[in-house]
Formats: C-alpha cells, structure tokens, sequence
C-alpha cells in the first residue's frame, strides 16, 4: 500500500540527528560602502532607507570585488509569470544578500532635496563580506522533466531527473504557510540518500529498494487553505556532488544560509514555480 506527502497541507519537518560538519571556511573581506536612493513623492521615509542600505550592500559586494556574484534568483514558471513568483523572487534575493553582507557599522545620513524636489537617502556602512572564490562548473548539470504548471487539489506531482554527472539531491517544497515547508527528498525513514549516476533518469517520487526505507509514497498537491481557488508553491531543488545534509527547520533563510555554505562548483541549483487549484 502506498502513502503518500501532501504538499500543500501536510509536510513533514525534517531534522538530521547525526551532524556533518560541511561549511568551507568562510572567507571576508572588511569594506566601507555608500548607498543612496531617491525616493519619488509617493515612496515612505522607510521604504527609501530601506533601499539606500539596500544599494550600500550591493555596493559593498562590489568594493570587496565580487561584483559578478550579484545576480538575482529566478524561479522558472511554464507558461506564466506571475508576480506573486517575481515577489518571491525578490525576497529570495534579498535573503541572499544579506547572507554575503554581514554590517558591522551603520549611518544613516539625514535625508536631503534634490534639485527636482525629490528626497534623496543615504546610508553608509561598515560590513564584512563573505568571499567565495570558486565558480560554476558549467559542466556539472541536471535535466527535469514532467513538471506542470498547474496541478489540480489532490493531484499526485512526478518528474524525472537527469544529472550529468554522479550527485546527491535535495528536493524542498515551500507553501503558502511556513508550516507547509519541508524537504521532500531525501526524506529521514522514507527516501534514502542515495548517489544519482550520471546519465541515468531517476523518477520522483523515486519507489525501490535503493531509494526506499519501506513502502513507497506518493507528493500529493492539495490547497491548505479551503478559502482559496489557487495556491503557489515553490519546489527547490539541489544537486549536489558530495552529500552535505541540510539540518535546520526548513525556511527560505535557512536553506539560503546552508547553500552559501557550499562552494559553487559543488552544487547546481534550479527554483521550479508550481500553482495548485481546487477541483
């Protein structure tokens, strides 16, 4: 008989009892950055600091000369490209600086008039920045297959991965509500964490021996809130080439957090945007 996850409604919350130790050691830089931003009339005073510190981060990054690390995350969505997916794309990206960024000193200049009238903020700051010396291997790829871009409630969610080369994986589902987050493969008692090889197509969720504990289960969608007509969610998912665990609650920040601890030529990650309807 076949259980099976509710993605949407029922996950469950993973914690590894057995600690790896994985974190490279972190490398920082210690720079003094200035950011600015005019704020047009209908902008808040908080909103405009807000994005001055955000520009100082930025230009912190730059300062301590890793400028082409400044990218955004991009959550792929077939067929629709809600803004809903940009927020959180936005936020995703917010979290990522901030994990690079880490302020020591901060100013606050007073808001000042443009020339046109506009406010002008500035904030200046005294930050250490992470440093990560190793790039992409471009050649260190996966393939997916079979995701949709709507799933109706109650739906059961496959696809098929193919890596080009020997990893592990790690798969996350985010919802609507923090209590719906959870890592979905591998799974502590039920999905194994076993080696994908190169080449070879692995069906999700993965059923046999190798990748099971016991019975086989099923990610079933379904909305958490009967309210709704529709739901979003976000699926993660992580290749890796040696098997470092994730170990925290699962939050946006907390697996931000676990991936800048790994070097980039060692992980190959991809944000899939999925919509959940009532049937």
């Amino acid at each position: 008989m076949k259980k099976h996850i509710r993605i949407g409604i029922i996950m469950v919350l993973v914690l590894y009892a057995n600690a790896t130790l994985f974190a490279q050691r972190e490398q920082t830089r210690t720079v003094t950055a200035t950011g600015t931003y005019v704020a047009n009339q209908n902008e808040t005073p908080a909103y405009g600091q807000a994005q001055a510190l955000l520009n100082a981060k930025k230009e912190a990054l730059r300062e301590a000369g890793v400028f082409e690390d400044i990218s955004s995350t991009t959550i792929i969505v077939m067929g629709n490209t809600g803004t809903e997916f940009q927020e959180i794309s936005s936020e995703l990206s917010r979290i990522e600086l901030e994990g690079r960024v880490r302020i020591k000193e901060r100013t606050d200049a007073s808001p000042v008039f443009t020339d046109d009238q506009l406010i002008k903020y500035s904030t200046t700051i005294r930050a250490e920045v992470l440093v990560e010396e190793s790039k992409e291997d471009l050649a260190f790829q996966f393939k997916t297959e079979g995701f949709k871009n709507t799933y109706l409630s109650g739906e059961k969610m496959t696809f098929t991965i193919t890596p080009s080369m020997d990893c592990y994986l790690r798969i996350f589902f985010f919802g609507k509500k923090s209590s719906e987050n959870a890592q979905i493969y591998p799974l502590e008692g039920i999905f194994k964490d076993v080696q994908l090889k190169a080449g070879i197509p692995v069906n999700f969720p993965p059923e046999g021996k190798t990748f099971l504990y016991n019975s086989p289960f099923e990610y079933t969608m379904e909305i958490s809130d009967i309210r709704d007509n529709i739901e979003q969610g976000v699926i993660l998912i992580v290749a890796l080439k040696k098997s470092y665990p994730f170990m925290e609650t699962v939050t946006y920040e907390n697996v931000i957090n676990w991936l800048s601890k790994i070097k980039k030529s060692e992980k190959r990650v991809l944000w899939q945007g999925v919509n959940i309807v009532d049937n």
